[in-house]
C-alpha cells in the first residue's frame, strides 16, 4: 500500500480523462487497443464518434463541472472536420485550456501546420502510441506520466 494514500486523493480519482473523438469505431478500437492493452497506458477513457457530437459532450462536462484533459482528435470527419471542432474549442472560453493532439492519417505538412496554429498541443499518425504521444505530454503542464510497474499512468498534475 502507498504511504501517501491517506493525504492523496485515490489514484482512480486523478487519472486523466482523454476524449478521443473518431468516427470510425475500427481506429477508435484501435487506439485503445494500443494506448491501454500494447502501452499499457491507465486513463479515464470517453469517445465520441465525430465533433458534433464530442462538442456536446464538451459543454456537457464543463456543466457538471467534469474536467477533460486531453482530447485525442481526427482530422477527416463528415459533417464538421477535426479542424472545425478545433477553431470552436478555441473560441469556448472555457474549454479552451483544454489540452488538444490531433491524431489522423493525414501526413500532410498544411495539416501539420494547421494544427499547430490552432493550437494543438502535438500532431500524430494514427495508430496512436505512447511512443508517439510521450513527448507531447511531457509539453503539456496540466498532465503528467507516472510510471506504475509495468503500467504507465497519465495523472492529471495537482
Amino acid at each position: 500500500m502507498r504511504t501517501d494514500a491517506l493525504t492523496d486523493p485515490l489514484p482512480s480519482e486523478r487519472l486523466a480523462t482523454v476524449l478521443l473523438i473518431d468516427d470510425r469505431k475500427a481506429d477508435v478500437e484501435l487506439a485503445r487497443v494500443f494506448l491501454q492493452v500494447r502501452d499499457k497506458m491507465q486513463f479515464n477513457l470517453k469517445v465520441a464518434n465525430g465533433a458534433k457530437q464530442a462538442m456536446e459532450m464538451l459543454k456537457q462536462a464543463v456543466t457538471r463541472g467534469e474536467i477533460v484533459d486531453l482530447l485525442l482528435l481526427d482530422i477527416n470527419m463528415p459533417g464538421m472536420d477535426g479542424f472545425e471542432l478545433l477553431e470552436e474549442i478555441r473560441k469556448d472560453e472555457a474549454l479552451r485550456p483544454i489540452a488538444v493532439v490531433m491524431c489522423t492519417g493525414s501526413t500532410y505538412d498544411q495539416d501539420q501546420a494547421r494544427a499547430h496554429a490552432l493550437g494543438a498541443a502535438g500532431y500524430m499518425v494514427k495508430p496512436a502510441s505512447l511512443a508517439q504521444l510521450r513527448p507531447m505530454l511531457t509539453s503539456i503542464p496540466a498532465l503528467k506520466l507516472d510510471p506504475d510497474g509495468e503500467n504507465v499512468r497519465l495523472m492529471r498534475a495537482a
